[in-house]
């Protein structure tokens, strides 16, 4: 899926810190993870880092999916994501 380059630089320029949601569904499964290491690498092409323990349950499903997405938690719901 195409992003448009001033669309990503808007979105993720507002995105200083915070709480995000990754999720990723392969084969069935479904999976999803609380970060808080997400941000921006780069914008040609559009680029995004997160940081994900070995560990995590959720790695292998996105690993196998090719995909993922990023929800951005607002501030008022962060405390929630977490628990």
């Amino acid at each position: 899926m195409a992003i448009e380059k001033e669309f990503f630089r808007h979105v993720m320029g507002r995105f200083a810190t915070g709480v995000a949601v990754v999720t990723a569904s392969n084969e069935g499964k479904i999976g999803g993870i609380t970060v808080n290491a997400f941000c921006s690498v780069s914008l040609h092409p559009p680029l995004v880092l997160i940081c994900i323990d070995l560990s995590s349950t959720t790695l292998p499903i996105i690993r196998r999916s090719g995909a993922f997405a990023v929800n951005i938690v607002p501030k008022s719901l962060a405390i929630s994501s977490v628990l």
